[in-house]
């Protein structure tokens, strides 16, 4: 979808202290093989930070730094992939009460696996596109813990971290432009997530969820090829699409923002399915936070502003992509560099607020 008028106006990033990868393999917690195939530097992990309140964190710098007033968003959209600290609850709501107040927004969440954030960037646009809103607000929070997951061996070549991101969209004005946004699904790669597990009538929280298992149970019946084929066609046909609309080419884009994989997946899903280069991509500092759920792309953007590691002018690429599977891109131009203040340390809800 071309989009018109639309800006990336505020981002934000909660992250809890991490863990060093070298220690979970020196405590027992990690494969000393899976750490060298991940190549991860380290993980984020919480203690007692609950996802909502994660989520406020960062909501409330994004929102303090896009120039919005709460009551110009009109629309509010919380994107998870684990669980959210409390059952029979609407999560959206309750950080839409803290964070905007007591005006009337539509807010609900988004369940679209790690293609979490992207899938509502782009419901966020088109919604903004279609009616005379003037902003929207993106929040995600994960953290996953035991005994439903083992953070350091419940996935194949993917290690979950904990923290929570927030985007401002707005037609008003921003830091970037949204040029485009794309969505590609392909649900004959479902089974993956879930291989030969049944379905039942609830979780047993004791039992941990072996995504290991269910994968290998998938490809003892579909060829890696196979599977690897698919999945960049999908990504792929997602990407073209996302670059036809902004009108350039793949070789016009300065900066790719990718999934939080490790360098095996990583360089076999979406490497090497697009041709481009490592050092083009956000791994250099994915590698340093471990997966964070649905918000590795705001949090990645977020990063890459921050840091200044973009110049005003140049073309970025949010890449997602989520079991089910989706995929989804977005291409923004950075429009300049804005100056936000940094939280002293030992703010937020433990001094993870960036």
């Amino acid at each position: 979808m071309k989009t018109e008028a639309l800006f990336i106006a505020g981002t934000a990033t909660y992250l809890p202290p991490a863990t060093k990868v070298e220690q979970a393999v020196a405590d027992g917690r990690f494969d000393a093989q899976d750490a060298e195939d991940t190549q991860l530097e380290s993980v984020c992990e919480a203690t007692d930070e609950a996802p909502p309140e994660m989520a406020v964190a960062a909501a409330r710098d994004a929102l303090e730094r896009s120039g919005h007033q709460a009551e110009d968003i009109a629309l509010l959209l919380h994107a998870c992939v684990y669980f959210q600290g409390l059952e029979l609850y609407p999560t959206a709501s309750y950080i839409h009460r803290e964070v905007l107040g007591d005006h009337s927004a539509l807010a609900f969440e988004v369940k679209n696996a790690s293609n979490g954030c992207m899938t509502a960037l782009d419901i966020a646009a088109r919604s903004l596109a279609a009616t005379d809103d003037e902003a929207a607000l993106v929040t995600t929070a994960d953290k996953v813990s035991r005994p439903a997951i083992d953070r350091w061996n419940s996935d194949i070549g993917i290690i979950p971290g904990d923290g929570a991101s927030a985007m401002v969209l707005s037609k008003r004005s921003g830091f970037a432009q949204v040029l485009s946004t794309s969505t590609v699904s392909d649900p004959t790669l479902e089974r993956l997530h879930r291989g030969d597990a049944p379905f039942t009538p609830h979780h047993d929280p004791t039992l941990p969820i072996d995504l290991r298992l269910r994968k290998l149970q998938y490809l003892g019946d579909v060829e890696l090829d196979e599977f690897t084929r698919r999945f960049r066609a999908g990504l792929g046909d997602c990407v073209d699409r996302a670059l036809r609309d902004a009108d350039i080419g793949l070789g016009d884009v300065a900066r790719f923002v990718v999934p939080h994989f490790g360098r095996t997946v990583l360089q076999r899903e979406v490497l090497a399915a697009l041709d481009i280069d490592l050092d083009r991509t956000t791994w250099s500092w994915g590698r340093t936070v471990g997966h964070l759920g649905a918000g590795d792309q705001i949090a990645g953007l977020d990063h890459l502003v921050r840091e200044r590691a973009v110049d005003v002018g140049d073309l970025c690429m949010l890449l997602g992509v989520g079991a089910g599977f989706t995929w989804t891109c977005a291409v923004v131009r950075i429009t300049e560099l804005p100056q936000w203040p940094t939280a002293p340390a030992g703010s937020g809800l433990g001094g993870g607020r960036l």
